[in-house]
């Protein structure tokens, strides 16, 4: 090995993540960014004495193995965080006043476009409509995202710039609301908000640069190496330019859409195409909607409803569609939130048995699992990718629309019970892509700080379960895991520096952890 080719990260306390095994230090090939041996700081001192190692002293901090995100939007995220968010705002009037301040520094014309407002938490709970954004913008047009980005509000000025009308819902699919009169009430919901976004006036690529730049900073500061994104093909190809332009520092892998699957299959581009920093991992579908909409696709009506929500993709074509990808070497992550819906994408997994041995299926969400489906997930090799950061956020939303049914709601401990595969992601923008946020909500079930007894302790994780799902985990997720997810020989140097041991500290304070230095490839960030 040439001189100054090692490194030597020393006196550390080192969680490998395979089973419980710590070391003091690891020995780091700087030219490959790989592991090649760990120990005791004494001892790899000694052993590599003779190549004149650079020596960094970690200083007793806690490290931990590089955390990936396995849910986010990731390049929508780093945008809307640069624009106007109206996330936590407590009420409609709270909302407004932020897109009055956005439209003080717009000129006339110019789009406000951002995201992050929830009816569930406001006064009254209402619909918001055209006409409240009206009183705040009449010349710029507004398209805001609901928080569980199923939903979009616009203004009245929108509405004239798309020409949106409820007639236009059968070839945009999804819901455009209509306000009685025959026209647009200002909300869109599912495909039809989708559909009109695209529409919407693209980000300048100096915009966008800026903000990627920004979200991969933010994203290395909580102690995330790595993310999947389920995005389209623009915003792979946005990682792709950064990839090419040497600024994807992160290690990156992009699932697409239905629309892309039939591009895909003639490209013969199969899961796991790419390198270690991006790579295609599979197709995204949908089979139902969200839990704040009322939309997830449920067994029984929702609390004080006949609505059993809305499924999005008809249970024939779900089956058509990830055969024919599983054909072609693709993995499929199918979105289902609601009892029916999971049981509905578990079905289609078992019966499309054709395609390649080891794809990586997943079912993304998974927030409410009958539980005679759960141990499904391990017999058919579905991953259960699921967000808990989701779940102190829902326990009203639970409590009001699923009732009883809501001991069976984000069920990780039957699924680790199960033995089923589990990987975690954020779904940012949706919630915040903080990991240790969502490994407290993991291991407490309970909000921070907390207001209420653990929601049904028996799924609450023990920590090294959920730090498990950042790392080993999200690595198996996308067919990684010959080369990240622990910290041992031959094993990327992407690990994270903690000001507190998560496995030592009382679980309501995980959320505090804060990242001291951040490695990718035995270089900080």
């Amino acid at each position: 090995m040439p001189e100054a080719a090692i490194k030597l990260f020393l006196n550390g306390r080192i969680r490998t993540m395979r089973g419980k095994r710590m070391v003091q230090a690891l020995a780091v090939d700087s030219l490959s960014g790989t592991i090649i041996d760990t120990g005791g700081s004494k001892a790899l001192l000694a052993k590599y004495k003779c190549c004149k190692p650079e020596r960094i002293d970690l200083e007793g901090m806690p490290v931990l193995p590089g955390l990936t995100d396995c849910h986010t939007h990731f390049c929508s995220w780093a945008l809307l965080v640069s624009r106007p968010q109206l996330d936590g705002m407590p009420s409609l009037r709270h909302c407004l006043e932020v897109v009055s301040n956005s439209v003080a520094k717009k000129k006339s014309g110019e789009w406000i476009v951002g995201g992050g407002w929830n009816k569930n938490i406001w006064p009254g709970g209402r619909m918001p409509s055209a006409a409240d954004l009206d009183t705040v913008s009449v010349n710029n047009p507004v398209f805001l995202w609901s928080k569980d980005w199923h939903t979009a509000w616009v203004n009245s000025a929108a509405i004239r710039a798309f020409n949106i009308t409820p007639a236009d819902q059968g070839k945009t699919g999804g819901v455009i609301e209509s306000d009685g009169k025959g026209r647009c009430s200002g909300i869109l919901r599912e495909e039809a908000a989708n559909h009109y976004y695209s529409l919407a006036p693209k980000a300048t690529d100096a915009e966008y640069s800026a903000a990627l730049a920004a979200g991969q900073r933010r994203f290395a500061r909580m102690g995330l190496t790595g993310f999947h994104t389920m995005e389209t093909d623009e915003e792979a190809s946005l990682l792709g330019q950064l990839h090419q332009k040497g600024t994807l520092r992160l290690r990156a892998v992009y699932y697409l859409r239905e629309q892309s699957l039939d591009p895909l299959l003639a490209l013969k581009l199969r899961s796991g195409l790419g390198d270690h920093w991006l790579k295609f991992g599979g197709l995204k579908l949908f089979a139902d909607g969200s839990l704040g909409s009322q939309t997830a696709y449920m067994l029984q009506p929702y609390g004080r409803s006949s609505s059993r929500g809305l499924l999005t993709t008809d249970p024939e074509k779900l089956q058509s569609l990830i055969g024919k990808a599983a054909e072609g070497g693709i993995a499929c992550a199918v979105h289902a939130i609601g009892d029916a819906a999971n049981r509905i994408v578990l079905d289609a997994f078992e019966k499309s048995t054709t395609g390649e041995a080891g794809l990586r299926h997943r079912i993304e969400h998974c927030q409410l699992v009958d539980p005679a489906d759960i141990a499904r997930f391990a017999r058919l090799g579905v991953i259960a990718s699921v967000q808990p950061i989701h779940c102190p956020s829902d326990l009203d939303l639970i409590e009001n629309y699923w009732g009883g049914r809501g001991k069976d709601a984000y069920p990780f401990g039957s699924l680790k019970r199960a033995k089923a595969r589990i990987a975690f992601g954020s779904d940012a923008p949706i919630e915040t892509p903080d990991p240790f946020a969502a490994i407290q909500a993991a291991v407490t079930r309970q909000r921070a700080p907390a207001d209420r007894p653990p929601f049904h302790p028996e799924q609450r994780l023990p920590v090294h379960d959920a730090v498990a799902a950042y790392t080993t985990g999200a690595a198996y997720a996308s067919g990684d895991e010959s080369w990240k997810g622990t910290l041992e020989p031959g094993q990327a140097a992407d690990f994270v520096c903690l000001s507190d041991d998560v496995f030592a500290i009382e679980p309501s304070r995980i959320h505090r952890t804060k990242v001291a230095k951040t490695y990718i490839g035995g270089k900080t960030f």
